[in-house]
């Protein structure tokens, strides 16, 4: 008898809990278009962001759906601006897990784009519109999935935190202002879920399953040149436009030492099993080609792996003189810098200074780095997004990677949460480059009945 007990415990702790009534896929994949319509629809370009209006279209959605959610910092964050937070309770014998996502999204210029970028406009298939991917059409994945556990009636032992964050996009102020004023409301979370994952393809062909656990820092830096200001037409050795493109082509030639983290070594070993020949031995001993010319070349080419194995600078604003016929008082230069996770950010600026090598040239730091991300992979979590990847391509590599971009995972990870970047939807290589702060932004109408069916197995599996 004792051994039939521990048998149906050890049954329990691996076997999902299950729905009281089946999901219908694909009348929530409907939904889910329905609703990422709409949200779409929302300007919340950032700035101003104007997030208040998306909080209370979030709020709406959940109180029809019968859970509460309250509308936050509204005086913090300012005029417009807000965050949003609800829960899902469960019977609390473990620990919660929270879905992020942030309601703002960058700018856009309309003449680029085929359609109306917040028309929620449907052509061939997919669903455009900015922030489709980044990342109002996760956060309604995120939503959808939550509802749907609620309406299928799965018990839970975890509560599912739902938040929605300002101004992701510029400052972080949304996530920063949350942690900091309601630290009460995630003491219970274990682990958080948002964006910096990818899953993806190349041509149909799906590379792998990413689970983001690190990310690089950004630590955007500007430089000032100062000189005096005169007539166009009388050139004077004071203008300060050509000594700072001096300082720009220096950095421009400079290249940033290579360094191998552990997880970019596991990821690209993970990638190996993809390759063949040489390419193959390559990534499964990176440190070893990397001393191999051809190799090292071959690695360095692919853009991602370039900046996953190095500190990266890119030259990005410029500004001088507003009139063509002025010598300008002073002239700047930003630069995007993105630095590996446990990079000393004191040693990297005076290294800059150092290849600069001119004291006319003064710096400051206009967004200064998070704190280092890194979570663990060895978690309930984890497995569950393995079960949930494997179950849908069971040949599929699942693998951690290191997001080259900034998220407001950082700022979570502080208190102690477990954070993954994941990402709902399977996405085209040129998708993901061209429409991630780019133009003609967009998500399949499969993925809206794939990102939400995913997160829902994800979130059932981990209880």
């Amino acid at each position: 008898m004792k051994r039939i007990a521990v048998s149906l415990l050890l049954f329990a702790a691996v076997t999902p809990l299950a729905a009281q009534t089946p999901v219908n896929w694909d009348s929530l994949g409907a939904e889910t278009q329905r609703v990422l319509t709409s949200y779409l629809r929302l300007n919340t370009t950032n700035p101003p962001g104007n997030e208040i209006q998306t909080a209370r279209f979030l709020q709406e959605i959940l109180r029809e759906n019968g859970i509460e959610s309250q509308i936050l910092d509204t005086a913090e964050l300012g005029a417009g601006r807000a965050n949003l937070y609800a829960r899902l309770r469960g019977n609390g014998s473990k620990k919660a897990i929270a879905l992020v996502s942030h309601m703002d999204v960058v700018p856009v210029t309309p003449a680029f784009w085929s359609v109306d970028p917040f028309g929620g406009v449907v052509k061939d298939g997919f669903l455009y519109g900015r922030g489709a991917l980044d990342m109002k059409g996760e956060g309604i994945a995120e939503l959808m999935a939550m509802l749907a556990i609620k309406r299928s009636g799965v018990p839970l032992n975890r509560d599912i935190v739902f938040i929605g964050n300002a101004d992701e996009e510029l400052g972080g102020t949304g996530a920063e202002t949350f942690v900091e004023k309601h630290a009460d409301l995630l003491k219970d979370v274990e682990f958080l879920i948002t964006e910096g994952g990818s899953n993806p393809l190349d041509h149909g062909r799906l590379l792998y399953y990413g689970v983001s656990v690190s990310e690089k820092r950004t630590f955007w830096q500007r430089m000032t040149v100062h000189g005096i200001p005169s007539h166009g037409s009388r050139p004077t050795k004071n203008n300060p436009v050509p000594r700072l493109v001096a300082a720009l082509d220096r950095i421009a030639h400079y290249e940033t030492p290579i360094r191998v983290t552990p997880g970019v070594r596991k990821y690209l070993h993970d990638l190996s099993s993809q390759f063949t020949g040489d390419h193959a031995t390559w990534l499964s001993d990176v440190d070893a080609a990397l001393k191999i010319p051809a190799a090292r070349d071959w690695i360095l080419g692919n853009v991602e792996w370039n900046a996953i194995l190095r500190n990266t600078i890119s030259e990005t604003g410029l500004s001088g003189s507003s009139k063509t016929n002025v010598i300008p008082a002073e002239a700047t230069a930003d630069l995007d810098i993105r630095l590996l996770p446990d990079q000393d950010t004191a040693a990297f600026r005076a290294e800059l200074v150092k290849v600069v090598n001119d004291t006319a040239v003064h710096w400051t730091t206009i967004l200064p780095p998070k704190a280092p991300l890194e979570s663990p992979i060895e978690t309930d979590l984890f497995r569950a997004v393995e079960r949930a990847a494997h179950e849908r391509d069971p040949k599929a590599l699942i693998t951690t990677v290191m997001l080259t971009g900034a998220t407001d995972r950082p700022t979570y990870r502080a208190l102690g949460i477990v954070t993954y970047g994941l990402d709902p939807f399977k996405v085209e290589l040129e998708d993901d480059q061209r429409g991630v702060h780019g133009n003609d932004e967009r998500v399949s109408l499969e993925n809206l009945r794939f990102g939400p069916h995913f997160f829902y197995d994800i979130l059932r599996y981990v209880q």
